[in-house]
C-alpha cells in the first residue's frame, strides 16, 4: 500500500472487519474539508483489472488542480495508489487517498473530492463476505461508482449487483433513488465488437445490455429493472487497451510516454467527465447532500454492520442507512440550535431565555423535518423525540446555570454596591479631608496672604519713611547746598568787598599819599612861611591844627574807623607836631 493512502477497511482473521475510524476522521474531519460537500469516486470490480493504476489518473487531475496541460508531463510515473502488474491482487481492503482535494463547480462552490480505492473482488483468496463488503461499501458511500470490467459486460457483472438492486427495492418505499451515478468503465474494449471508444460506445453497449426482452426471465427482468431504478443515472464508458508495454513489459512505471496515446486520450475524456467543474457529483442521501463530516457518519454506521460475524442482510443495511440519515439530520439540527443559542441567547433574565429556548426549538424541529432522511416521518419522530429530550436536558442545565450566573451575580452586585458604596464612603471622607486640608491650606494661605500684605505695607511705610527720610536728606543736601551756596556767595561777596574795599583802601591810599603828598609840600611851604613868620607861628598853628587835623580825623573816621588815631598820629608826625 502507499503511504499516501490511507486503509480504512481491512479483513483479519479470516472474515473479520476491521474499521480505522481514526484514518477515515483524519481524512473527514479535516478542518478545512468537514463542513465541504464531499464527491466520492470510487472504483470497484475484479482483481487485477487496473483499477489502482486508472485512479492515479484522477489523482494526477485533481493535483494538478484541472489545468488543460494536466498529462503534458509524459516522462514522470504515475504515483499515488499503489500497483504494479502480476496475476495476484495487490490493494487489500478499501483505501481511501489521504486527503481530500477542494475543488470549485460550476456554479462558484466549493466541494470536497475523495478518491477511493477497493479490493479486487473474485480472487482466489477473497471470500464472499469480502466481497459483498467491499462492494458494498464502495456503491452505498459513493456519488460515483465506477464498475471497472474487462473487456464486455457480462450477465455475471449484472448479477453482482443483486444485492444492491434488493437494498433499492426496500429503500424505494421511501422517496427518491437510493444511489446515485454508477459508471460501467470497460477495459481493454476491442475494436472488432463494433461500438467506438467512449461514452457514446458505451452507452450503445450499456443499452443493449439492460434492454428488457422476452426472452429472459423474469429474475433477469426484475434486475435489470431494479438496476435502473438503484441508480439515478447509469452510463456507460469503452477504453481501449493501454499498450503492449503497459501488459507485457513488467518494467513498466507508468510513464504516459509508454502508454498508448489513444488510451491517454479517451482516459482524459474519463477523467473530465466525473471531474470537470460541470460534472462533479456530490454525495447525497434521498436528495439531501452530505458534506464530509455526514459521510462520516453513514460511513461508520455502514462499517458497524460489517463488523458482526455473519453477512448482514439487506435490511439491516437499510436500517443503518435510515439511522445514519436520521442522525446525521439530528447532528445538523443539533448544530443549528447549539450555534443559534451560542449566537442569541439573551442574558440576565430568566424570563427572555425561557421564551427563546422554545421559540428556538420550534425552528430546531422544522430544521429536521426539512431534511431529507430515510425511513418516514413515524422513524424520524422517534429521533426528533430524543433530539428534543436531550436538548430540553441541555437547556435545563443551561438555564440552572444561568440561574447560578444571576444569583451569582446579584451576590457578586450586591458585594459590588457595598464596595462601591465603601468607596464612596471613602471617597467622601478623602473628598472631606481633602475640603479640610484645603480650607486649612487657604486659610493658611489668606494668612500669609495678610502676612504679605502686612509685611507689603510695612514696607510701603518703610518705604515711605525711606522717602521721607531721604526726601529730608535730599532738603538737607539743598540746604546745605544752598547754605554752602549762600555762604559761597557771601565769601564771593566778601571777597568782592574785600577786594573793592582793598582797591578803595589802594585808592583812598594813593588819594591819602597824594593829598599827603601835596599837603606835605603845602605844609613845607607853610613851614617855609613860619619860618619866616615866627610871631604868626603859633597863630598859624592853632589855626592848621584846627584846620587840618578836625578833616583828617574826620577822614580817618570814615575811610577806616579804627585806624583814625593811629593816621592822626601820622599826620601829626608828618607835620611835626606834638602827639
Amino acid at each position: 500500500m502507499d503511504e499516501e493512502a490511507v486503509k480504512i477497511v481491512n479483513f483479519t482473521n479470516g472474515d473479520s472487519v476491521e474499521f480505522n475510524e481514526p484514518g477515515l476522521d483524519s481524512i473527514l474531519l479535516a478542518d478545512h474539508v468537514k463542513d465541504l460537500p464531499v464527491v466520492v469516486v470510487s472504483v470497484a470490480g475484479e482483481f487485477r483489472q487496473g483499477k489502482s493504476f486508472l485512479l492515479n489518473f484522477f489523482l494526477r487531475y485533481l493535483k494538478n488542480e484541472g489545468r488543460p496541460n494536466w498529462m503534458d508531463d509524459k516522462s514522470t510515473p504515475l504515483r499515488g495508489f499503489e500497483w504494479r502488474a502480476g496475476r495476484d491482487r495487490h490493494t487489500t481492503g478499501i483505501l481511501l487517498w489521504k486527503e481530500a482535494f477542494v475543488m470549485t463547480n460550476s456554479r462558484g462552490e466549493k466541494v470536497a473530492v475523495l478518491l477511493m480505492d477497493t479490493q479486487g473482488t473474485f480472487d482466489r483468496k477473497s471470500t464472499p463476505r469480502e466481497n459483498s463488503t467491499i462492494f458494498s461499501l464502495s456503491v452505498m458511500t459513493s456519488s460515483v461508482q465506477i464498475y471497472n470490467i474487462m473487456r464486455n459486460i457480462g450477465e455475471n457483472h449484472l448479477q453482482h449487483l443483486q444485492f444492491f438492486a434488493e437494498y433499492g427495492r426496500l429503500a424505494q418505499q421511501g422517496t427518491g433513488t437510493p444511489f446515485q451515478k454508477l459508471l460501467f468503465l470497460v477495459r481493454d474494449w476491442p475494436k472488432s465488437f463494433g461500438d467506438g471508444y467512449g461514452v457514446e460506445g458505451g452507452r450503445e453497449l450499456l443499452k443493449e445490455c439492460l434492454e428488457i426482452t422476452n426472452e429472459q426471465k423474469d429474475e433477469q427482468t426484475n434486475l435489470r429493472q431494479w438496476i435502473q431504478s438503484c441508480f439515478s443515472e447509469t452510463d456507460c464508458f469503452l477504453m481501449p487497451a493501454p499498450g503492449d508495454k503497459v501488459t507485457g513489459d513488467v518494467s513498466f512505471d507508468g510513464r504516459l510516454e509508454d502508454i498508448s496515446g489513444e488510451f491517454c486520450e479517451k482516459v482524459g475524456e474519463l477523467v473530465r467527465s466525473i471531474l470537470a467543474p460541470e460534472n462533479l457529483l456530490v454525495k447525497d442521501i434521498n436528495g439531501r447532500k452530505l458534506s464530509c463530516q455526514e459521510l462520516a457518519t453513514f460511513f461508520k454506521a455502514y462499517a458497524r454492520k460489517f463488523q458482526e460475524n455473519s453477512l448482514p442482510e439487506v435490511k439491516s443495511f437499510l436500517q443503518a442507512s435510515i439511522e445514519a440519515s436520521n442522525v446525521t439530520a439530528i447532528e445538523k439540527a443539533r448544530r443549528y440550535y447549539m450555534r443559534e443559542f451560542a449566537n442569541q441567547r439573551p442574558r440576565g433574565d430568566l424570563a427572555n431565555l425561557f421564551d427563546f429556548h422554545r421559540k428556538l426549538m420550534r425552528h430546531t424541529k422544522d430544521e429536521f423535518r426539512n431534511i431529507p432522511k430515510i425511513g418516514g416521518d413515524e422513524v424520524s419522530d422517534g429521533y426528533l423525540i430524543g433530539l428534543t429530550m436531550e436538548l430540553e436536558e441541555h437547556f435545563c442545565r443551561i438555564f440552572k446555570e444561568e440561574e447560578q450566573v444571576i444569583q451569582k451575580e446579584r451576590e457578586d452586585e450586591a458585594i459590588r454596591q457595598k464596595e462601591r458604596l465603601e468607596v464612596e464612603r471613602k471617597e467622601e471622607q478623602r473628598q472631606l479631608e481633602r475640603a479640610r486640608e484645603k480650607a486649612e491650606a487657604a486659610a493658611k494661605e489668606a494668612q500669609m496672604e495678610a502676612e504679605r500684605r502686612a509685611m507689603k505695607a510695612n514696607e510701603a511705610i518703610r518705604q515711605k519713611e525711606r522717602l521721607e527720610v531721604q526726601r529730608k536728606e535730599e532738603q538737607r543736601q539743598l540746604e546745605r547746598a544752598r547754605e554752602k551756596a549762600e555762604a559761597a556767595a557771601k565769601e564771593a561777596q566778601m571777597e568782592a568787598e574785600r577786594q573793592a574795599m582793598k582797591a578803595r583802601e589802594e585808592v583812598l591810599k594813593k588819594q591819602l599819599d597824594m593829598e599827603t603828598q601835596a599837603m606835605k609840600k603845602e605844609l613845607e611851604a607853610m613851614q617855609a612861611k613860619l619860618a619866616e613868620k615866627k610871631e604868626e607861628k603859633e597863630h598859624d598853628y592853632n589855626m592848621l591844627t584846627g584846620l587840618f587835623m578836625i578833616p583828617a580825623a574826620a577822614v580817618a573816621s570814615v575811610v577806616c574807623p579804627d585806624q583814625v588815631p593811629s593816621m592822626a598820629r601820622k599826620i601829626e608826625k608828618s607835620f611835626g607836631l606834638p602827639g
